[in-house]
């Protein structure tokens, strides 16, 4: 694990993953983001959310914590249980996401938070959903009409919760090198960073650390 995935700064972006991790690095080098924030892969979404409690309590808590986690099978029930974690502090909600990344002020002094729900902030889904919205569409639809046929012929062991995953990897397979992790593919614009999805993750990042 690279240890720029595990920095403790005044402003901290926790992720649940190595490959957060590195989608976030090639998405701020891509639009020059400046460095005025460092990153704390949690191991889990479990982790992130321990963590941003630890560190909201500590005696020199943060200025600003981010927070990107996936929403999983459901955005509204990982918006609930955000809220739901975070309920003793002085912090007002909005009821729902805000779709360009949600930003929270404190009404006392705890630290400014920032929440990213992988994908788009409006879906169900995780990263690797993020990075399908970075995709070349035609090529992405040919790549799941194969990971379906393959399915068909029951020549798959995934979860279909981890049918995103098999996507993106095949169409990941098809680029020069193939197998790039999600971040380089990104670097190498296998995975495009202009995109729609990926200027309001960036331009959430700007608003929230700088």
């Amino acid at each position: 694990m690279s240890s720029v995935c595990k920095q403790d700064t005044d402003k901290i972006l926790l992720v649940e993953g190595d490959n957060d991790c590195h989608v976030v690095m090639a998405l701020c080098a891509a639009h020059t983001i400046p460095e005025t924030f460092g990153m704390y892969q949690c191991g889990s979404d479990v982790g992130v959310l321990k963590r941003l409690n630890a560190l909201i309590v500590r005696p020199n808590p943060p200025q600003v914590i981010g927070v990107m986690l996936d929403a999983d099978n459901s955005l509204a029930s990982r918006w609930e249980s955000i809220k739901g974690k975070l309920k003793h502090y002085n912090y007002a909600f909005p009821t729902k996401p805000d779709a360009d990344g949600t930003i929270v002020q404190s009404l006392a002094y705890e630290p400014l938070l920032g929440f990213w729900l992988m994908p788009n902030n409006q879906d169900s889904g995780m990263l690797e959903d993020f990075c399908a919205e970075l995709a070349k569409p035609a090529s992405l639809a040919f790549a799941r009409e194969c990971v379906e046929e393959a399915q068909r012929k029951n020549l798959t062991t995934f979860k279909e919760v981890h049918l995103s995953k098999a996507i993106i990897h095949t169409y990941l397979a098809w680029h020069n090198e193939p197998g790039y992790p999600l971040g380089k593919a990104i670097t190498r614009q296998a995975l495009r960073p202009q995109t729609d999805v990926a200027i309001r993750f960036t331009n959430w990042l700007i608003n929230l650390f700088t």
